[in-house]
């Protein structure tokens, strides 16, 4: 998991004065939405939690198993989010918790009529140009890993909720517009990873991008696959995913490195160059830059 991509737990409650020691909540109003920062210190099993509204849910600490009726248990960890439309149950396992080891989860609701405005906003002063042309969720793709600015959003609208300045309101509004985009972007590049050679003019570009990692990779030839000039391929792929082609490439090959630290007896050197990487200097600076730590103390 990228530690980069993690939200910050928060110390928030005293394990020796709790109401509860299952989803014991902490809540945060403001004007659009609502932040709930749920606690668990106590293993437990088959917990049933539904939401009207939008759900955000993001894990900050621990483990939970969760899985929506009919569907197979998923591992829930820090450095992933879900999102829920209304009505929907999801059941919950808290196969660690305790009072030492506490499972911390931050949870967002959002009024639709609040949510579909901020969208018809986005849809109206900045369209969405690819595929599926319009800014929208898809809850088929309901769990999905943070990425560096999604976790910063989801971060910056926490610490707002906590905040007692007389203009939170005005704060939290603009970043719920930001956190939504955030959310839909991460949505689209993960619908494009897994499916290629979809009818997302970057599906091509993203298919040339994980095929030839260990390779040097022109962007004059990226921007070709796509039919556009170099710097009007460079906005519309951030545009569209929330970050340049450059840094997708450095993070598919720092994410190609791991796989392989953890997988082979090749050399820190041998990965490096694998990986796409000319430099080895360049290699660890970037890897602890996302990663938090070296790759010989990632490897272990």
């Amino acid at each position: 998991m990228d530690r980069i991509c993690q939200l910050t737990p928060i110390n928030l409650s005293d394990a020796t004065h709790l109401d509860t020691l299952v989803e014991h909540r902490r809540v945060f109003n403001l004007r659009h939405c609502e932040l709930n920062i749920f606690e668990t210190f106590h293993r437990c099993t088959d917990v049933k939690l539904s939401y009207n509204g939008l759900v955000v849910s993001s894990m900050m600490r621990g483990r939970k198993i969760m899985s929506l009726s009919g569907s197979e248990g998923f591992d829930f960890l820090p450095g992933e989010s879900v999102i829920l439309p209304d009505d929907v149950t999801m059941q919950v396992d808290f196969p660690d918790a305790d009072l030492i080891h506490p499972v911390q989860c931050a949870t967002l609701t959002l009024d639709w009529d609040v949510v579909n405005k901020n969208l018809e906003f986005l849809n109206d002063q900045y369209p969405n140009a690819q595929a599926p042309y319009e800014w929208k969720f898809n809850f088929s793709k309901y769990h999905f890993v943070n990425n560096k600015e999604l976790a910063g959003s989801i971060n910056r609208l926490i610490s707002i909720s906590m905040e007692t300045d007389v203009a939170k309101d005005a704060l939290a509004d603009l970043s719920l517009k930001f956190l939504l985009l955030r959310i839909i972007q991460t949505q689209n590049l993960a619908s494009v990873k897994e499916n290629a050679r979809n009818d997302n003019r970057f599906g091509g570009v993203i298919e040339y991008i994980n095929q030839n990692l260990g390779e040097k990779i022109s962007v004059d030839v990226l921007a070709r696959e796509c039919c556009m000039s170099r710097s009007a391929f460079f906005q519309a792929f951030k545009n569209q995913f929330s970050i340049t082609p450059l840094e997708y490439i450095l993070r598919e090959r720092i994410r190609l490195a791991k796989v392989l630290l953890e997988n082979s007896q090749q050399s820190i050197t041998e990965i490096c160059h694998q990986s796409g990487f000319n430099n080895l200097n360049y290699f660890i600076k970037q890897f602890k830059r996302q990663e938090g730590i070296a790759p010989g103390l990632f490897r272990g």
